[in-house]
C-alpha cells in the first residue's frame, strides 16, 4: 500500500516557502522585449498547464508506460533523430598517476573523425564483486567496476573543471569518464585564430547557439550532437575490462545538467542518474531566467506538450536523483514543482518514491530548509533506497560542495551494492562548487590533443557544420517542383506559426482617421505595434506604402516625407518588438535576437511569424482607412525585414508591390557559410524540407523587385542604410 501525492499548485509551492532566495538582479531589457516575452510565455502557460492536467489523469503503470513511449517518441521527432552508430576508433594517449587514482588521456570519435577528448579517472587497487546486485549478478562482476560519465557544464576548460568532482567519485571506487562538450575545452567549433584557445563564438553558449542554427533549418538539432557524444561515452565506457556495463551512471551540472537529463531519458542503459543545477519547470524559468542554451531550448518543445518532469518520467523507475540548489538561478520553486509531479509518476513504477505518512498526517509540502536536505517535497518519509530522490542545499547555482556527500551516497547506494553508502570519501568543501585543483595533477594531465585542440590537431576533422552539411545533402532536396500558390501559403503558416489572415483585424474609427505623426496599432496579446504616419494633404483615396523597419530613425522620416509628397499614405511600423529594444546577447555573431527567437521557438512560433502577422494587420489598418484606395497598397523592408516581407507577401495578396533589399536570397546557403552572422531573426525550424526563400520570390513574381540579395555567408547583421536602395521604387 503507498500513498499518491497529491497534484499541486506553483501558488501552493510558493506559499509553503519560508526562506526564499534572494531576487536575482533583472536583465536590463527594454519594456516592448518583456511585453513580447509576458505574450510567449501566456502561450507556453496553456500548453504546459493542458500537459499537466493530462498527466495528471494518469493512474496506472500501464498508462504511466504508454505516455513515456508516446513522449520519447515525440522528443526523438523534434530533435531530428539520432545519427548511426559508428566505430569508436578510441586512443589512449598519455596516463598521470595521482592520490588514489591514474588519469588516463582518451580520444574517440563519436561520428567518423568527430573527435571526442576525454579523461578516463581509474581508481586504485582492485574492485571487488558485491553482494546484493539486482539481478543476482555479482558472481559474473569478477574485478569490474561501476562508472559515471560526467558531463562538465558551460565551463570554457571543459572537462578540466570537473576534475575535482571526478577525482572524489574515482576515490570512492568509481571509474569516471569527464569529456569536453562541443565548444568547450578542446573542441572549439569557430576557434579564434589569433586567440590560441578562444572562440570567436565568445564562449561555449555562444559556440552552442551558433552550431545550432544549420541543424534546425533541416528540422534537426544542436542537441542530438551532445546527447550522441554522451552515448557514445556510454559505449566506450561499456567496452572497458574494467567497467560492468550493468552499472553505468551519469552525471553533470548545469550545461551537464541538461546534457545529462536529455541522454538518461533516451538511453536506458545509464543506471543511476544524478542532474544538477539545470531540472526547474517552464511555468517558473521562462518568466525569470528566461531560455538559455541551444540544447535547452529545442524548437516546438512545448508546444508539443512537453515540459522539465518529462526528463525525469521518461527514466522511470530507473533511480534518479533531482540535484538543487535555493538560491539557484534555475529556480528552485520549479524545480520543487517538477518533483512534486514526477514523484507521483514515480510511484506508479515504484511504491517507495511515494514514501510513507509521517505521524499519521497526511503529506504536505514543507518549507524550504536553509540546509542540505532531502526530498524537500513532501512531508511523507522517503526512504533512501526509493528510486526518486531529490537532493538539495543552500548556494547559488552550481553550489554542490554541502550535497557531495549525499550525491556519492545515492550512486553508491544505486551502483555499488554492499559497500557503506553512508560514509563516502568527500572531503571538505565550501558552499560552493568544487573547484580547488586536485593535488599534484599538473595541468598539461588535462590535455588530451597536442595543440590543445582537436580542430588544429586534426585538420579536416568533422565539425557539427560539416556533419549537418553532409546529413543535409541527403535530405534536402536538391530541385523542388514548383508550388501551387495556396499550398506554399500553408506550408509557411506552418513553418512560420503566423495565423492572421487578411482581413480579419479591425479598427476603432479613431484609430482610422489618424493624421500624420507617430501611431501605435494593436496587435496579439494586448501589444502594440509603434509606428509613423504620413498623410498627404490632398483629399481622396490614395495609393499607400507600408514600411516595415527595426527602428523609426531620420531616414525613415525622410522616406515617409518623400512617399507623401508623391501622394501615398504611409504607414512605417517596427513588428514586434516594437520597438526592437536590446536584449541578452550570447555572442556577437549570434545578434540581438537569439534568446527571443529560442522563446518563439519552444511555443511553435518564429520571429518571422510574429512580424508577418503584424504586416498583414498593417495592411488590414491601411485598406479600411477612408483615404486608402485598397487595390493599390506597396511594401518595402531591408534585411531582416526584407524576408518577413516576403512571408508576408505570400500570405497576403492585397499587396500588389514588394520592394526588398540586403534580403538573404537562400536558406540553402546558409548550410554553406562555416559561420552564419547575424542569422536567428531568418531562421525558420525544418524550412528547408518544405520550402526555400526563392520559391517565396517565384510565388510573388512580378509584384516583387528585389535588389543586392545576400548569401548566407555574408554578414545578415549589416546594417545598411533602410530602404536606401529602394528610394524611387515605389510610386
Amino acid at each position: 500500500m503507498f500513498v499518491i501525492l497529491p497534484v499541486v499548485s506553483s501558488s501552493q509551492i510558493a506559499v509553503a516557502q519560508t526562506t526564499p532566495p534572494p531576487a536575482r538582479a533583472p536583465r536590463a531589457v527594454d519594456p516592448a522585449r518583456l511585453e513580447l516575452n509576458r505574450y510567449l510565455d501566456g502561450i507556453a502557460a496553456n500548453y504546459t498547464a493542458q500537459r499537466a492536467q493530462a498527466v495528471a489523469a494518469i493512474h496506472t503503470r500501464a498508462a504511466a508506460e504508454a505516455r513515456q513511449a508516446k513522449v520519447r517518441a515525440q522528443i526523438l521527432s523534434l530533435l531530428g533523430g539520432l545519427p548511426t552508430r559508428t566505430p569508436l576508433n578510441a586512443k589512449v594517449l598519455g596516463e598521470t598517476a595521482a592520490d588514489g587514482f591514474k588519469i588516463r588521456k582518451v580520444i574517440f570519435e563519436s561520428q567518423p573523425r568527430f573527435f571526442v577528448t576525454a579523461l578516463l579517472y581509474i581508481p586504485d587497487g582492485e574492485a571487488h564483486a558485491k553482494p546484493g546486485i539486482p539481478g543476482d549478478r555479482s558472481s559474473s562482476l569478477g574485478s569490474k567496476r561501476a562508472a559515471i560519465l560526467m558531463t562538465p557544464g558551460h565551463y570554457p576548460t571543459g572537462k578540466e573543471a570537473d576534475a575535482p568532482t571526478a577525482a572524489i567519485f574515482a576515490r570512492n571506487g568509481f571509474v569516471v569518464l569527464s569529456y569536453d562538450p562541443i565548444g568547450q575545452g578542446e573542441r572549439l567549433q569557430y576557434p579564434d585564430p589569433a586567440k590560441p584557445g578562444k572562440s570567436l563564438a565568445a564562449a561555449p553558449t555562444g559556440e552552442h547557439g551558433e552550431a545550432s542554427l544549420q541543424p534546425m533549418l533541416i528540422g534537426e538539432t544542436f542537441a542530438k550532437y551532445e546527447i550522441w557524444d554522451a552515448m557514445r561515452g556510454v559505449d566506450y565506457l561499456a567496452s572497458l575490462p574494467e567497467v560492468d556495463p550493468h552499472r553505468i551512471g551519469a552525471m553533470g551540472c548545469s550545461g551537464g545538467g541538461t546534457v545529462t537529463a536529455l541522454t538518461s531519458a533516451l538511453d536506458t542503459r545509464i543506471a543511476a542518474i544524478g542532474t544538477a543545477c539545470y531540472i526547474t519547470s517552464f511555468d517558473a524559468l521562462l518568466p525569470s531566467l528566461g531560455p538559455q542554451d541551444a540544447e535547452q531550448s529545442t524548437p516546438r518543445f512545448i508546444s508539443s506538450g512537453l515540459d522539465f518532469p518529462d526528463w525525469i518520467e521518461l527514466a522511470a523507475p530507473r533511480p534518479y536523483a533531482v540535484l538543487s540548489t535555493y538560491s539557484d538561478m534555475f529556480s528552485f520553486d520549479g524545480a520543487r514543482h517538477t518533483v512534486i509531479e514526477a514523484r507521483r509518476f514515480y510511484s506508479l513504477f515504484d511504491p517507495p518514491s511515494a514514501g510513507t505518512l509521517a505521524n499519521g498526517a497526511p503529506p504536505s509540502i514543507p518549507p524550504t530548509p536553509t540546509a542540505p536536505a532531502l526530498n524537500t517535497d513532501t512531508t511523507n518519509r522517503i526512504p533512501l533506497t526509493a528510486r526518486l530522490q531529490w537532493i538539495t542545499g543552500p548556494g547559488g547555482h552550481a553550489a554542490l560542495g554541502p550535497i557531495m556527500d549525499d550525491i556519492v551516497s545515492f550512486y553508491q547506494r544505486n551502483l555499488q551494492p554492499g559497500v557503506d553508502a553512508d560514509h563516502p570519501i568527500v572531503p571538505e568543501t565550501s558552499p560552493r562548487m568544487l573547484t580547488t585543483p586536485v593535488a599534484d595533477v599538473p595541468k598539461e594531465a588535462y590535455q588530451v590533443t597536442t595543440t590543445g585542440q582537436v580542430a588544429t590537431s586534426f585538420p579536416g576533422c568533422a565539425t557539427v557544420f560539416s556533419l549537418n552539411k553532409q546529413h543535409a545533402a541527403r535530405v534536402v532536396p536538391v530541385h523542388r517542383a514548383i508550388f501551387a500558390f495556396d499550398q506554399l501559403n500553408a506550408s509557411v503558416r506552418e513553418l512560420t506559426g503566423a495565423e492572421v489572415k487578411p482581413g480579419e483585424s479591425k479598427y476603432d474609427a479613431d484609430l482610422l482617421a489618424s493624421g500624420s505623426g507617430p501611431i501605435a496599432i494593436p496587435t496579439a496579446g494586448g501589444l502594440r505595434l509603434h509606428g509613423e504616419l504620413g498623410v498627404p494633404s490632398t483629399p481622396g483615396r490614395h495609393p499607400a506604402v507600408l514600411l516595415l523597419v527595426a527602428n523609426i530613425g531620420a531616414a525613415t522620416h525622410q522616406r515617409i516625407a518623400a512617399l507623401a509628397a508623391q501622394g501615398n499614405v504611409v504607414l512605417a511600423i517596427t513588428p514586434r518588438p516594437s520597438p526592437a529594444g536590446t536584449d541578452d546577447m550570447k555572442a556577437p555573431l549570434l545578434g540581438p535576437f537569439y534568446l527571443l527567437s529560442l522563446r518563439a521557438d519552444m511555443v511553435g512560433k518564429t520571429l518571422i511569424g510574429l512580424r508577418a502577422d503584424d504586416a498583414i494587420r498593417a495592411v488590414d489598418y491601411l485598406t479600411a482607412r477612408a483615404d486608402v484606395d485598397p487595390v493599390q497598397i506597396s511594401a518595402e523592408a531591408s534585411g531582416h525585414m526584407g524576408l518577413v516581407l516576403l512571408h508576408a507577401g505570400v500570405l497576403d495578396r492585397r499587396i500588389r508591390h514588394i520592394a526588398v533589399d540586403h534580403v538573404l536570397a537562400s536558406y540553402r546557403s546558409l548550410l554553406d557559410a562555416p559561420m552564419p552572422t547575424g542569422a536567428p531573426e531568418d531562421i525558420l525550424p525544418g524550412v528547408l524540407l518544405h520550402y526555400d526563400i526563392p520559391d517565396l520570390v517565384r510565388a510573388l513574381g512580378p509584384r516583387l523587385q528585389f535588389t543586392n540579395p545576400l548569401s548566407g555567408t555574408d554578414d545578415l547583421s549589416q546594417d545598411s542604410s533602410p530602404l536606401a536602395s529602394l528610394r524611387g521604387a515605389t510610386q
